[in-house]
């Protein structure tokens, strides 16, 4: 049985640090997805990067969900603007997981990796 499987089969501490590791800062950042479950995903819970990342959009719904509620009950949420980019993110996220699913783990991997790093270089300066 797979690291994996295993997890899928009952309680798996691996998946409760995921988890938390996960809500926490999409809570705290306005992240999770990409950047900490995909790769949490794949090393601790040896899987897939094609199921790695769509996994990881599953889990960001509920991520996004508790933490929008967390910022709108002290009124920090614009509803319009937030409502607008969820309606686009919706057709963004059919087209990118259409075009993911065309890309080889490898081309998927130097993607990913390229983005993290030009994401963390803006953000540095």
């Amino acid at each position: 049985m797979t690291t994996g499987e295993q997890a899928r089969t009952g309680f798996d501490m691996r998946l409760i640090v995921i988890a938390v590791a996960g809500g926490a800062l999409s809570g705290f950042f306005g992240v999770g997805g990409g950047i900490l479950l995909v790769p949490l995903i794949i090393i601790l819970l040896a899987t897939p990067r094609k199921v790695a990342h769509a996994t990881s959009l599953g889990a960001i719904v509920a991520l996004s969900l508790a933490g929008t509620l967390g910022f709108a009950v002290s009124g920090q949420v614009d509803w319009v603007v937030g409502t607008t980019i969820g309606f686009g993110g919706i057709v963004g996220g059919a087209l990118g997981a259409h075009y993911m699913n065309q890309l080889s783990p490898r081309t998927l991997r130097l993607i990913f990796a390229v983005v993290l790093i030009l994401a963390g270089t803006r953000m540095v300066f």
